[in-house]
């Protein structure tokens, strides 16, 4: 008997990124980034990652599909596919094409994201996101990859998270370029924003038919005291500067300040988009605070899956129908493109699973159109500023000898997969392991 049923044809996934599970990305920033002392938290390098680009990749997605997954979000690493201006590796896209093709085969329908934070040295070196001709760079790239992969992938995401990366690498230091200059963060939005509708544009031209989207990280930002009207601005000045203002200019056409110092209106912007992929890991409790976490609050939930780096939010599965809903309004398609929780075992993630699928149905129940959900992460990966310190995977990756191990969330998950849902037969099994330890 099946407790919660989703859609027919509803894709089940798991995501991966390139620089985090491919290896040796030597001609990018982050590659660069990890060499200096003091970048990494756990001061560990990407090295050979999980394997992909040295063959890993093929049997990584057959284990999911064994696990019963029906699609798997990845990406191209620009500086590989692009090391030099203008100058594309046909070594490289045959690679992809080996990864997509075996994909294809093993019957998982492919979203590929263009870009996944890293961009190559000589786009770096150039100004990164500060630089006005990269969105046309970019452009060219897209069309390329249009050009020589587009037979192969089902669904296009131009931008990973663009917002987060204008804050971790722009408005503060923790990431490549890391500026640390607030103006240089809305600057490099406004680009990411500029570049996705040309490349958006450029893929369309060259396969009319390709679903070309982009994926925002949204977390739920409330405030600490509900009733404190500090708080509460603090919360709704957060909540405008990383989640409203790149929407409102992909609704409008239009990039409001402070992307632009006076309205501009980008060509080919307004409703740029045939579907959008949320990225969700909790909420963020705001308590006004003058230069804290940001600089007018910061971030008091408890508890917190906190590194000491990076405040990834409390669990909070309502704030995943919330936002599911918020985007539903813009009247596209979605995707759960990533939504997960880093533990050394194995002990919250399956109940962290269960109520966040639940979310999900809350969602559709409710009206979102919902299309997919992609657990992040596939197998435990280098995860940026925090190195190897954060697994997030279904499988436990031994780096010493390359052994994947499943944890039993991938079991979990494998049933729900299979049963396009949670089945009462699921939850019985996984009785022991499921408990409530997240906010409502």
């Amino acid at each position: 008997m099946t407790e919660l049923r989703f859609p027919a044809g509803f894709l089940w996934g798991t995501s991966t990124s390139p620089h985090q599970v491919e290896g040796n990305n030597a001609n990018n920033d982050w590659w660069r980034w990890e060499q200096q002392p003091g970048r990494i938290r756990d001061a560990s390098r990407s090295g050979d990652a999980a394997g992909w680009w040295a063959g890993a990749a093929e049997a990584d997605l057959a284990l999911a599909a064994a696990h019963h997954q029906s699609a798997h979000r990845l990406g191209v690493e620009w500086s590989r596919i692009e090391p030099h201006p203008g100058r594309f590796d046909e070594a490289a896209v045959d690679r992809y094409r080996a990864i997509l093709t075996e994909a294809r085969r093993l019957g998982l329908s492919t979203m590929v994201a263009l870009n996944h934070f890293t961009l190559p040295l000589w786009a770096a070196d150039a100004g990164a996101w500060t630089w006005r001709r990269l969105p046309a760079r970019f452009e060219s790239y897209a069309r390329f990859c249009a050009d020589r992969l587009g037979d192969l992938v089902d669904r296009w995401i131009t931008f990973n998270e663009p917002g987060v990366l204008a804050l971790a690498g722009y408005g503060a230091r923790l990431w490549p370029p890391g500026l640390g200059r607030p103006d240089l963060m809305f600057a490099a939005m406004a680009r990411m924003i500029m570049a996705h509708a040309r490349a958006r544009d450029a893929i369309r031209q060259r396969r009319p038919d390709a679903p070309v989207g982009l994926v925002f990280n949204m977390p739920l930002f409330e405030a600490h005291r509900p009733r404190h009207p500090l708080d509460r601005l603090a919360a709704r000045l957060e909540d405008h500067a990383f989640n409203d203002l790149m929407l409102r200019a992909l609704k409008t056409g239009t990039l409001p300040f402070p992307l632009a110092r006076t309205p501009t209106r980008v060509r080919g912007l307004a409703g740029a988009f045939d579907f959008l992929g949320l990225n969700y890991y909790g909420r963020f409790a705001s308590r006004f605070a003058l230069m804290a976490d940001t600089p007018i609050s910061r971030h008091a939930q408890s508890p917190t899956t906190r590194t000491d780096w990076t405040d990834w939010g409390q669990p909070c599965p309502r704030g995943l129908t919330l936002q599911l809903l918020r985007l539903g309004k813009l009247g596209k398609p979605l995707f759960v493109t990533e939504n997960g929780l880093f533990e050394d075992g194995d002990d919250r993630r399956p109940s962290f699973i269960v109520q966040h699928v639940r979310a999900v149905a809350d969602a559709i129940a409710l009206g979102a159109d919902v299309r997919g959900y992609f657990f992040w992460t596939l197998v435990d990966n280098f995860e940026w500023a925090e190195g190897w310190s954060t697994p997030f995977g279904l499988f436990e990756l031994d780096r010493d000898t390359g052994e994947r191990r499943p944890r039993r969330s991938a079991h979990l998950y494998a049933r729900i997969c299979r049963d396009n849902g949670l089945s009462t037969e699921t939850l019985d099994d996984f009785a022991d392991a499921l408990h409530d330890d997240t906010e409502g």
